[in-house]
């Protein structure tokens, strides 16, 4: 949703911050970081997703860059442009 709320780049790059997405997702702590970027690694495997770390995973920040056809499926289901 952060995509499409961002105006859906045609890139489909979205900046994430693990500790927001850990905490938005309830999870605490370390536990919480490490299982919001596992999961970023699942997706990543699966080629949904490229995740980049451009000041090293340490930072937290992720550059996360969505599949074409994850953004048109979010685009279709959310009814945005």
């Amino acid at each position: 949703m952060q995509w499409l709320d961002e105006g859906a780049v045609d890139g489909g790059e979205v900046a994430l911050s693990v500790a927001t997405a850990a905490s938005e997702l309830g999870l605490e702590g370390g536990a919480g970081l490490l299982a919001v970027m596992a999961a970023l690694g699942d997706l990543e495997d699966r080629g949904v997703v490229s995740v980049a770390w451009p000041s090293g995973a340490a930072s937290g920040e992720a550059l996360v860059t969505l599949s074409p056809d994850l953004r048109r499926d979010a685009r279709e289901l959310f009814g945005r442009p």
